[in-house]
Parts: structure tokens; C-alpha cells; sequence
């Protein structure tokens, strides 16, 4: 279920505050084996196989996720690339649109916060739904010294340094969980959701996935 309006607003008020290196992979031993050609009758084309279509975005499995509902209201985090803000309560989770996203299904901010005079500048799941938010601007992000990381700092992950800003990450395969909203790192975009529904969504450069 999916509702318009400003809840963006409302839960940006809460964020005052707000580039993991890949695993080396070593191939292993390559083995050949002769295999005779496969008759072809004349006049006869051989299928080319069909590419599947990718698998669609769910909510995370809590299972093995870190549970922040310890650590204050809120936790914030960045991808590990510093593009994508993101928090998560025990009511609501959301994430920034990162500044070079495809802007292309971003609904316009007269069908999101009509009359707000704001833009359109990220997507949310609550208890209740999923949608964008407008706000006056992304300026919130997950600084290591902001008041909504103390989840980050016992956990040995990196930080990283973007647009002049140090901030905690979620490195790739970790999840978050606080109540029944999980977020999810990887590095294909942030995924957010509720457990109980199964509404969330999926950001990244590409745009953003809504789950529902």
C-alpha cells in the first residue's frame, strides 16, 4: 500500500546529523575437456537460450541482522560509497536519493507534498506504507560524530569521506533491524523494509524499487 505526502518531512526533522574494498577473489584451476561437435541437421537453427529476468527486490530476512533499537531513537548510515543516506527507527526507515540517480520515475512534488514548496528528495517505509518524501534538501547525512551513530562506532565497520563529510557505512551483506524495519547494504543499492508487511523499497543510481 502506498500513500502520498509529507511524511518525509516529519521524519526528516529527526535526522540532525544526517567505501568497503571489494574481496579479492583468486580464480580457481581451469579445466578443459574435449568435446565432440554436436550434429546439425541442414536447414535447422538452434534456439539461442533466454536470459532470465532479474529476481524482484523483497524485505531482508532479519535473520543475522544488527539490532540498533538499543542505541536512541534513530541510526544513520551511508552506502559504502558515501552516496546513499539512510536511517532507521523503530517506526519508519528512509533513504536520500543519491545526486546522480535516475530521476526519470521520481513522481513530481506537486502529486507527493502538494503546496509544500519542496522537492521530492527521497523514499520511506513505515509501519504502516511506502513512498517518497519531500523535504527542503538532503543536507542531513550519518556523520561518525552525529548523535545517531553511537550503532556504528562499537562495530569496527569503515567510514568514508563524501562531499567533505565523514560518515558511517554499512558495508555490503550487513543489515540493520530496529522493531520490524530492516535496512540491507549491498552493492547493487539500499533495501528497506517492513517484515510484518512486506512493503519497502530498493534505491540506487538506477532509481528507486518499490516492493509492494
Amino acid at each position: 500500500m502506498r500513500r502520498a505526502g509529507v511524511i518525509g518531512v516529519v521524519l526528516l526533522s529527526l535526522l540532525t546529523g544526517c567505501v568497503s574494498a571489494a574481496q579479492e577473489w583468486t580464480p580457481g584451476p581451469i579445466i578443459t575437456e574435449s568435446v565432440p561437435p554436436a550434429s546439425v541437421t541442414p536447414g535447422t537453427v538452434s534456439a539461442s537460450p533466454t536470459a532470465s529476468a532479474p529476481a524482484k527486490p523483497t524485505v531482508p530476512d532479519p535473520a543475522g541482522a544488527l539490532d540498533v533499537s538499543t542505541y536512541g531513537e534513530s541510526a544513520h548510515f551511508a552506502s559504502p560509497t558515501g552516496r546513499i543516506w539512510c536511517a532507521l527507527a523503530d517506526e519508519w526507515a528512509l533513504c536520500h536519493f543519491p545526486r546522480d540517480m535516475n530521476m526519470g520515475k521520481v513522481p513530481k512534488p506537486s502529486k507527493v507534498c502538494p503546496g509544500a514548496g519542496i522537492d521530492v528528495t527521497g523514499v520511506s517505509v513505515t509501519t504502516k506504507s511506502v513512498d517518497y518524501f519531500c523535504s527542503g534538501g538532503a543536507e542531513a547525512l550519518p556523520q561518525t560524530k552525529g548523535e545517531y551513530t553511537s550503532w556504528w562506532k562499537p562495530t569496527g565497520y569503515p567510514s568514508v569521506t563524501y562531499d567533505g563529510q565523514k560518515m558511517a557505512t554499512l558495508p555490503y551483506g550487513r543489515k540493520l533491524v530496529h522493531g520490524t524495519l530492516i535496512c540491507l547494504s549491498e552493492k547493487s543499492g539500499i533495501t528497506c523494509g517492513n517484515t510484518t508487511t512486506g512493503d519497502g523499497f530498493k534505491i540506487s543510481r538506477a532509481g528507486v524499487t518499490f516492493l509492494t
